[in-house]
Parts: structure tokens; sequence; C-alpha cells
């Protein structure tokens, strides 16, 4: 059996994750998120926690949430020990035809914040990609 992935030309680098980096406000170094959950608008995706009760906890390591690939925007909301934060992203999105044995891809791209109530959410990369390299960092 032969896969279409081990064909050279379906190689898909496009990817529905959306890579949050929280930081440190004072020295811009990784911060631990402690949080209860993460929930995707519109959606009944639950991100990470799954029970509403335990805290989760990441270690200076990103967020990493998907987006929805059939519309042009997400909105979030993260669920956290003392009140809770919304963010918003819109995106463009545009299908690459990889071949007849492959299919296509969905690639989303121009990443941009439609609203948030963080202090300080920056995007550092606005193409969302297999290699899920960081595409929003938040200071606090």
């Amino acid at each position: 059996m032969v896969s279409c992935l081990d064909d050279p030309d379906c190689i898909r680098n496009a990817d529905t994750a959306l890579v949050i980096q929280f930081k440190r406000l004072l020295d811009g170094k990784n911060d631990t998120l402690v949080f209860y959950r993460v929930e995707a608008s519109g959606t009944d995706s639950i991100f990470y926690g799954q029970d509403p009760d335990v805290l989760d906890t990441l270690w200076g390591n990103p967020l990493i949430l998907s987006v929805n690939p059939y519309a042009t925007s997400t909105a979030f909301t993260i669920y956290l020990p003392v009140l809770e934060r919304s963010l918003s992203v819109e995106y463009d999105r545009s299908a690459r035809f990889i071949g007849d044995d492959c299919g296509s891809e969905v690639s989303i791209n121009n990443l941009r914040i439609s609203t948030t109530d963080f202090d300080s959410v920056r995007v550092i990369n606005p193409i969302l990609s297999a290699a899920r390299t960081v595409n929003i960092e938040i200071y606090r």
C-alpha cells in the first residue's frame, strides 16, 4: 500500500492550530498559565480541561487551540481561576489542490485580533502552519 503522504508532491503545510504564548510583561519570558478550560464559541469544543472544577497548568508552554477552518473567525473564552478572558481572531482562508491522490488543504493566513479583553496582545506570525510556531503573544 502506498499513501499519498509518501508522495513528495503531497506535502501538507497547512494547519488549523493557533499557537498562543503567554509572556510576562516585566521581562518578556514565557509565563505559566493556570486555567480551568478554553472553549470555542458556537461549538461544543473544550480545549484542555474537560472537568470545569479542575485547574490545568501550562508551565511556560504555549496554548494550542484550533480555529474553525470553515469560517473566517473563531472566538475563544479562557476560564482563569478568578475570571474569564475572551480572544476573537479573524483570518483569511485559501484552498490548495495538492493532487488527485492527496486532495486539497485549507490554509489559514492573515491572522488578526478582532476583539479581546486581555491587556497586551500581538500577532507575531499571521500564518498557521504545520510547524506550529507561535502566532500570538499575550503579555500579562
